[in-house]
């Protein structure tokens, strides 16, 4: 019998613009109730199971998260600077 692969599930906290651990070890579909209507929820997928049972303390779980703090903070930045470019291109027409 196969197993299913676990999954681990994060939402970008608004405040702080980084990125929490909710759940882990989990199923697919729990991942997606998880997640609910929190557009900025990652649902990711787990190598194996981790032993620490609360995600917030998971050195793991952690991990991704800041990982995905990082990817999140540089697709913010590479949109400012867009932002920003297509702004002075308009100024100079």
């Amino acid at each position: 019998m196969t197993e299913s692969p676990l999954k681990s599930v994060f939402r970008l906290d608004s405040d702080t613009q980084t990125y929490k651990p909710v759940a882990h070890n989990i199923s697919a579909a729990q991942a997606i109730e998880q997640t609910g209507t929190h557009r900025t929820a990652k649902i990711v997928d787990q190598e194996k199971r981790h032993r620490n049972p609360d995600p917030t303390k998971c050195k793991a779980c952690k991990k991704v998260a800041e990982e995905l703090t990082t990817k999140h903070t540089e697709s913010a930045g590479a949109g400012a600077d867009e932002e920003l470019a297509s702004a002075q291109e308009s100024e100079s027409d």
